[in-house]
């Protein structure tokens, strides 16, 4: 009987130690874990283009792989709208008015780059950002310019 009772408690003392070993791995896990990257940031464009003819654009989207974006292109047009923009701030509340159609609707997988070819007619100033709406957010790139000449 007394054997018996020296096993349970052994057995519990072991089992217990178990218990509290994975409770304090499973808690330096939460701690070192680190969220997954959302930005998005334009990779490559060019600073002055002929007017009549073509800019290339290239911009990366850096995200979990298991996230996709089902929107994303560059907004562009001859007023800067400055300043940062939130994940609220949709396409419609910014003033761009010209975008690529390209990778407008559809289902994209992520992280991705993606390039656009933007025929720039009238000379002057440009300003654009790269955007893409990811779970619902919407993910602005900082605003850039290039010159269009004559």
């Amino acid at each position: 009987m007394k054997r018996g009772f020296v096993l349970i408690i052994i057995g519990f003392a072991i089992f217990s130690s178990l218990v509290l070993y994975n409770y304090l791995q499973a808690q330096s896990a939460i701690k070192d874990t680190r969220p997954s990257p959302l930005t998005i940031d334009l990779v490559s464009y060019p600073e002055v283009v002929k007017a009549g003819h073509t800019g290339t654009f290239i911009w990366r989207i850096e995200a979990s792989p298991d996230l996709s974006t089902p929107s994303t292109t560059i907004y562009w047009g001859y007023e800067a709208s400055p300043g940062a923009l939130t994940k609220q701030d949709s396409p419609q509340a910014v003033g761009y008015p010209s975008s690529q159609p390209d990778y407008l609707s559809g289902n994209f997988s992520l992280p991705s780059s993606f390039d656009l070819n933007i025929k720039l007619t009238q000379p002057g100033q440009v300003f654009f950002r790269a955007y893409a709406k990811v779970k619902g957010d919407h993910l602005w790139s900082e605003e850039m310019s290039l010159n269009v000449e004559k």
